[in-house]
């Protein structure tokens, strides 16, 4: 039978899902974060000596990493060159007026990515309806390459003044660069939109990259191919949908948000599966928590994301991150307060229980103490954990605080879930949702362990545990779309396009996504396309992405889709003006096949023998009897009341006193919070 993986590093754990016969089979690695590439293959090589795949079995590898993120936050990154219009040659260093740090007096701005000597300018300019005013000087252009040579460049970035509305000079800059050899990024194939300083650096970002990201790819195909296993994977983009490999190596800024966005795609369709289209995720890892929103089905998003300081201004999934993870670092500030994150243990040494010489106390080594974890039910194949070194680590922020081991166990759990409440605010609350209408879907090795006070603190009702919580992203790269975006920037009153414009640029961009998509190995059968238009009122800095009304573009179309501006301007911000011109500002399309339909319940393997019940504290009231449960000793119809804890191979569900849950018919935990 044809078998399917997905394969998701994290920061702690690398998680693979099999998808074939019998259910999804899960499994978490150790990540190896000096050298990614190696802890998936070495991952890969021991299911195969264990018999847990046949590699001639497997058709097909999604796959999520972190890779391209960590290279921008950690400026390891290829040496690249910027080609520009004469003038502006400064654009990524004068940015924006926003100050994200107003009275810090000591506050350092991030550094441009490309330093200002491999920033070139040549003369050239295209006016703001698109005229060309100078051509361009292709002599000025192939002046460069000498010097480009010499200074080792890796890869180029070519951002020309409204290119967006005529590419044709940067087409032909392309043409001379071309000889150059190495990769090249033009704006106008990448980012056909408006905003000069972040299209510039979205531009820069992805030529920055293609030299790490295509050594990655290749490093990790190339090993698979020598296991015998698929030579060309798939990825996960940050948009929510799976390109094929060949075009993440092009476009790599537009998988910078790869592995989070697998777990948001995932949870999004268990939640449809359990009757739940409205939803909060939480994933929290062993290094850091996303949140994210759902509402009717639909995965937000944005285009107003940035990276390490950087703006890219490609379609993502709208994950508010933050620093705490079951590896996150407690420490006591230097007022004396408890602090939490967001420095992490990572996978090494990891927590002071992993036994790996991490003396600090961490989110996890608080579980343990407490009694929220087994030691001799650890996850990820790791050795039985240590809880002596665990409460000796806790110790040290205890004893300056006058606290007893436990107590201050339960108060670096308080100060991690504050931090979360405060993250999911950001994309609730302050997005103008009220999340007392939604259920909060928990994933990650260490999510299941905060849902139910997470929720409590925020008055969510419901809160849903997958029966894949732990894996959740490696399951989603498998359950999401085969997908390619693609935008044209307008910046012209709605109303000043005819009904023939605004039809024919429609069908113009659905027929480039396609081709994108089918022309790097994206299926044809099934092919649909989803289009939003990015609306504003005249004079607004800001726009909406608005869902483009499905049926052929007329007059009633427009009114249609100026309605539902209308409505969204007033959810957002409180009020509208139906009487205002709007500004159409881009129009961006999704091309997308459906995956197939899958068996999402694990396939598990005998649960081991465990105690009846065990001490753990909820409260500083004391230690109370909670039921031990294996998860898969909770088939569908199984009701559980806490006090207790569900612990399976890849995530461990803790219900405090006063809550209770029940498995649905796909195997999902869903908790009435109480």
């Amino acid at each position: 039978m044809a078998v399917a993986m997905g394969v998701d590093i994290g920061g702690t754990f690398t998680d693979i899902v099999i998808l074939g016969e019998g259910g999804p089979r899960l499994y978490k690695f150790p990540s190896t974060p000096d050298d990614p590439a190696r802890g998936v293959l070495a991952a890969l090589a021991e299911l195969i000596a264990r018999g847990e795949i046949r590699p001639e079995s497997v058709t097909r590898i999604a796959h999520g990493s972190t890779v391209a993120t960590n290279a921008v936050l950690e400026g390891k990154l290829g040496k690249t060159a910027l080609v520009t219009t004469a003038g502006f040659r400064d654009v990524l260093e004068i940015g924006r007026q926003n100050r994200p740090s107003l009275y810090n007096l000591f506050f350092e701005r991030v550094q441009p990515i490309v330093p200002r000597e491999l920033r070139f300018e040549v003369p050239e300019r295209v006016d703001a309806q698109g005229n060309v005013v100078r051509a361009l000087d292709r002599a000025a252009v192939a002046q460069l390459l000498p010097e480009l040579r010499a200074r080792g460049v890796e890869a180029v970035a070519v951002c020309f003044l409204f290119s967006f509305l005529c590419p044709d000079h940067e087409r032909e800059a392309g043409e001379v660069l071309a000889g150059l050899g190495v990769p090249l990024t033009l704006s106008c194939d990448l980012l056909p939109e408006f905003r000069e300083y972040e299209r510039t650096s979205t531009t820069v970002v992805n030529a920055a990259l293609r030299p790490v990201v295509g050594s990655y790819l290749a490093a990790v195909e190339g090993g698979s191919a020598g296991l015998g296993l698929p030579a060309s994977w798939q990825v996960m983009q940050s948009s929510g949908t799976i390109a094929h490999a060949a075009t993440a190596q092009k476009e790599p800024a537009r998988i910078l948000l790869s592995g989070p966005a697998g777990g948001v795609e995932g949870a999004r369709q268990i939640g449809l599966r359990s009757g739940f289209s409205d939803l909060i995720t939480l994933d929290m890892g062993g290094t850091s928590c996303d949140v994210a929103l759902v509402q009717g089905g639909t995965v937000a998003r944005t285009v107003g994301g940035a990276v390490g300081g950087h703006p890219v201004a490609l379609p993502m999934v709208d994950i508010h991150t933050i620093g705490a993870g079951g590896g996150s670092l407690a420490r006591l500030d230097p007022g004396g307060a408890l602090a939490v994150g967001p420095e992490s243990a990572g996978a090494d040494p990891g927590p002071a229980c992993y036994g790996r010489g991490g003396e600090e106390p961490t989110v996890t080594d608080a579980h343990l103490v407490l009694g929220h974890l087994l030691p001799e039910f650890p996850l990820g194949g790791l050795p039985a954990l240590d809880l002596d070194a665990a409460r000796t680590a806790v110790r040290r922020i205890a004893d300056p605080l006058g606290l007893t081991v436990e107590e201050a166990a339960l108060g670096i759990l308080d100060v991690a879930d504050a931090a979360m409440e405060r993250a999911i605010r950001v994309i609730s609350v302050e997005q103008g949702h009220d999340p007392r209408g939604f259920a909060l879907l928990a994933f990650g090795g260490a999510g299941p362990l905060h849902a139910v006070p997470l929720a409590r603190r925020l008055s969510i009702p419901k809160v849903l545990v997958p029966p894949t919580a732990g894996v959740l992203s490696a399951l989603g790269l498998l359950l999401a779309e085969v997908g390619h975006e693609t935008s044209q920037g307008i910046v012209r009153p709605l109303r000043s396009l005819s009904v023939a414009e605004l039809a024919e640029l429609l069908a113009r961009l659905r027929e480039r996504a396609g081709e994108e998509l089918v022309g790097h190995g994206g299926p044809e059968e099934g092919l649909r396309f989803a289009t939003v238009a990015a609306l504003r009122y005249a004079g607004q800095a800001h726009e909406l992405d608005i869902p483009v009304p499905q049926g052929r573009v007329g007059p009633q179309w427009v009114t249609e889709l100026e309605e539902v501006f209308h409505k969204a301007h007033e959810q957002r911000y409180g009020h509208a003006a139906p009487g205002e011109e709007i500004e159409l500002v881009a129009v961006r399309v999704r091309a997308s096949v459906p995956a197939l339909p899958v068996d999402i319940r694990p396939s598990f393997s005998s649960a081991p023998e465990l105690p009846a019940t065990g001490a753990a504290w909820f409260d500083r009231t004391g230690p109370v009897a909670a039921r031990l449960v294996h998860r898969a000793d909770l088939g569908p119809g199984t009701r559980i009341t806490g006090p207790a804890i569900v612990l399976g191979p890849d995530a461990t569900t803790l219900l405090p006193p006063g809550s209770e849950g029940a498995v649905d018919e796909h195997g999902a935990l869903i908790v009435e919070v109480g």
